[in-house]
């Protein structure tokens, strides 16, 4: 499979429809455009994760450790 392909085998939705991804191990928890929540557990998450961060999804873990860590930089 491309990973620059807009839908991911085994998975419904097209990468734009995702606005952003939360990752636990294989399971992923993502926002869709329109704001509905899905969940989906990969069998290979690392290709899953690989397939988002193609796509430009942002990984909500990394968007609030990017933030948070610009917020306590700028409050010191």
């Amino acid at each position: 499979m491309i990973m620059t392909n807009p839908y991911f085998s085994g998975f419904e939705h097209s990468a734009a429809q995702i606005r952003r991804f939360l990752q636990t191990h294989k399971t992923f928890t993502l926002l869709l455009s329109g704001g509905r929540i899905v969940h989906h557990e990969a069998e290979d998450a690392i290709r899953f994760r690989t397939w988002l961060l193609t796509h430009q999804i942002d990984d909500v873990r990394e968007s609030f450790t990017k933030n948070y860590s610009a917020y306590n930089l700028m409050s010191a």
